[in-house]
């Protein structure tokens, strides 16, 4: 007889269904690039740059840093529905951002290497 055993991973759908433990950081960016680990699976990241001027910008993998990047104008924020384990900010000096992530019950060691088209150069 056959016996399934279901649990929590990054393709069981209920781990991104259920509510996800919050998960808060603030900063301030002086130079150059920044790194946020998780110690849990995201389900989705807020990232809000809390500076009036200057971009904020927003990488999955550090090969990408010159190339794949999101840009958050100053006073602005996004919202990301991705599952990852690692978040890089960069911007200049003088940079203040808040961050906000939802964290599933999936442990980082589950998350498979962020590469491919769109993600590294």
């Amino acid at each position: 007889m056959a016996s399934n055993v279901y649990s929590v991973g990054l393709s069981n759908v209920g781990s991104y269904q259920v509510s996800g433990r919050p998960y808060c950081a603030t900063g301030s960016l002086l130079e150059g690039t920044e790194s946020i680990e998780f110690p849990m699976i995201t389900k989705e990241i807020l990232v809000l740059n809390l500076s009036g001027s200057n971009d904020l910008d927003v990488y999955f993998h550090t090969g990408s840093m010159d190339s794949n990047k999101y840009t958050i104008s100053g006073g602005e924020q996004y919202t990301f529905s991705v599952k990852c384990k690692e978040v890089f900010l960069s911007a200049s000096s003088g940079t203040d951002y808040s961050l906000y992530a939802s964290l599933t019950q999936i442990t980082s060691s589950h998350m498979f290497h962020m590469t491919g088209s769109g993600v590294t150069e």
